[in-house]
């Protein structure tokens, strides 16, 4: 059983995007890889080498040590850095150079770190790179780890279900089926209160996320409903809290 993770924080959306190697294509622009929608893509016009920028700024930079990309990329055999500075001249690697097995969902890491500056660069790519999203993150564990999820393992089907009036069942099925994870906690502490609180007000009901499962699966989803936290006062004691963690799977 693995830890339950949450990634809820992109310092692309609270620092300065910028092209340093590469022109955007303006059909298919910059901001498309920090606006939470991993159905469309960011482009250049050429198969050249690409470099994002992300610039934090002179204060309050974020500690990162997780990089996120989803599925719907087409990066299979490219050579991929994530580099980080703090002078904008001198770049430092954060995890080795590698060249990408695949097109399924891309997950780096390393140990937590802050600079102002990072680079997520595309050396000499044999066709114009396409990428849905991109997450430089801080990664959140939860404190008291849930064993399994409380609700359903199974997959929520994307299914509308109409009877006609001869009483005969018609199907239209509107897409793939979502995956759905409702982790119950009875005894969070302090710390962990604040902390999923912290997590709902920054995804906002707008923000979609990234879950690792306790079988640590990654999953791109929101929260399906309010958290709903509650004080414990067992034993008379206090200071436990529940939390119903209802998360729900969000497609391209």
């Amino acid at each position: 059983m693995s830890l339950v993770k949450c990634c809820y924080i992109n310092i692309l959306e609270t620092g300065t995007v910028s092209l340093s190697a590469g022109t955007e294509d303006s059909d298919y622009p910059l901001y498309r890889v920090y606006d939470r929608d991993i159905g469309r893509l960011f482009k250049i016009t050429a198969a050249v080498t690409m470099e994002i920028k992300i610039d934090q700024g002179a204060s309050g930079n974020l500690a990162i040590d997780r990089l996120l990309i989803p599925a719907g990329h087409n990066l299979d055999g490219m050579t991929l850095d994530i580099k980080y500075s703090d002078n904008d001249s001198a770049y430092y690697t954060a995890v080795s150079q590698w060249v990408q097995s695949g097109n399924s969902l891309i997950e780096k890491n390393w140990s937590s770190i802050t600079h102002r500056y990072w680079k997520f660069i595309i050396t000499s790519p044999g066709s114009i790179p396409e990428i849905p999203e991109l997450f430089l993150t801080q990664t959140y564990e939860f404190e008291q780890n849930p064993r399994v999820p409380w609700g359903p393992f199974d997959d929520e089907f994307n299914v509308q279900n109409e009877v006609t009036a001869g009483g005969q069942d018609r199907f239209l099925i509107h897409g793939d089926a979502k995956k759905q994870r409702n982790y119950y906690i009875y005894k969070g502490d302090e710390t962990q209160k604040t902390n999923i609180i912290t997590l709902n007000n920054a995804w906002a009901g707008a923000k979609p996320f990234w879950l690792c499962d306790h079988d640590a699966v990654w999953i791109y989803g929101k929260l399906r409903k309010p958290i709903g936290i509650k004080e414990e006062d067992e034993n008379e004691s206090g200071g436990y809290y529940s939390l119903d963690f209802d998360f729900l799977e969000v497609l391209p």
